[in-house]
């Protein structure tokens, strides 16, 4: 039998930086859905349809993996500085000490975790690993399935629920060693492993993140209206932007990173390991705006992105978000 240390001792060995159990119980994960239910009936998701069927999608996924028993929750630390201090919106030195990376003209600020490669494909390899490694330690071949931000699962409340940190006011999970740059990923097993006991904390009575984001987009109790997120803006939505949020984007043409720079967690980070999450593997941290325009094709965009999380959002999304930004700069497209 396989204990829950030998699966975070593999966890280790392949370079995964935090790792956690959880034991699949229906009542955990009907407990999880509840506050996730008000979210979809408020329409925080904006646009995001997809989540309007999440709840029956999580039901068949549960279905076809009846014998499910453990759910291990893996952590892979991003973070990788550059550039100046990072300053609020009240022009002082924000109560994280790390970088926000500055940007020339042109240039339009890309979130931090979309500056390598694709996080989905690289951890799903090193997930593949961690599957067969357990399968040669069990000595059969074990039913995981791989969940890197794809399947229906609350990743963020199950991470808790691992003892990987706690999930903010910004939603993101908080993570005592890291701060917020984890990425999480799952492997749902039919291993019977023993669970972690859940990591306990909260934000308490900060409230930096609330205060600091430009579209007021964080609800002082917590939670994320993405209506208003630039990160949802930015690569979700699809439509139009309203011309009222347009100057809070800045100059952000892909994601934001505003809450997680400002929060004292960030104070955490520590520079990754994974070499493929890092600059020089992907497009790094800002992209040229006016080349943006002169991509031809659609077909031209995928060539370019297409091994980075910046391909989620299409070329007229890209292309929207990069005559905004140009806008705020005084510039022209």
């Amino acid at each position: 039998m396989i204990s829950s240390n030998q699966v975070k001792f593999l966890a280790s060995s392949l370079g995964f930086d935090a790792c956690g159990i959880v034991r699949i119980d229906g009542s955990i994960l009907e407990e999880d859905m509840r506050p996730f239910r008000t979210w979809i009936a408020q329409g925080f998701h904006g646009t995001m349809k997809y989540l309007e069927d999440f709840e029956s999608r999580a039901k068949k996924f549960w279905e076809n993996f009846p014998e499910a028993k453990s759910l291990i929750v893996v952590g892979v630390n991003y973070y990788s500085g550059h550039g100046d201090a990072a300053k609020g919106r009240n022009g002082k030195i924000s109560a994280s000490p790390f970088p926000r990376v500055a940007v020339s003209e042109n240039q339009g600020r890309v979130a931090r975790y979309a500056w390598g490669k694709d996080y989905h494909r690289v951890i799903g390899k090193r997930l593949e690993e961690l599957r067969n490694e357990l399968s040669k330690l069990a000595g059969r071949q074990i039913r995981a399935e791989i969940c890197v931000d794809t399947k229906p699962l609350l990743e963020r409340s199950l991470a808790q629920r691992a003892g990987l940190g706690f999930v903010g006011k910004q939603s993101q999970l908080l993570s005592p060693k890291f701060g917020p740059w984890l990425f999480l990923a799952e492997l749902v097993t039919d291993l019977e492993l023993e669970p972690d006991p859940p990591f306990v904390g909260s934000c308490g009575s900060c409230r930096i993140c609330i205060d600091e984001c430009p579209t007021q987009a964080i609800h002082p109790e917590g939670g994320i209206d993405a209506r208003r997120c630039i990160a949802y803006l930015t690569i979700e939505h699809k439509g139009e932007i309203s011309e009222n949020l347009h100057s809070a984007i800045g100059d952000w043409v892909f994601g934001c990173d505003i809450c997680l720079q400002v929060c004292p967690y960030a104070s955490k980070g520590k520079e990754t390991a994974w070499e493929e999450l890092k600059s020089p593997a992907g497009k790094g941290t800002s992209l040229d705006l006016l080349k943006l325009f002169k991509i031809p094709s659609n077909g031209s965009y995928e060539k370019e992105f297409g091994e980075t999380a910046i391909s989620r959002a299409n070329r007229k999304q890209l292309l929207r978000n990069a005559t905004i930004v140009l806008q705020n700069k005084g510039g022209k497209s």
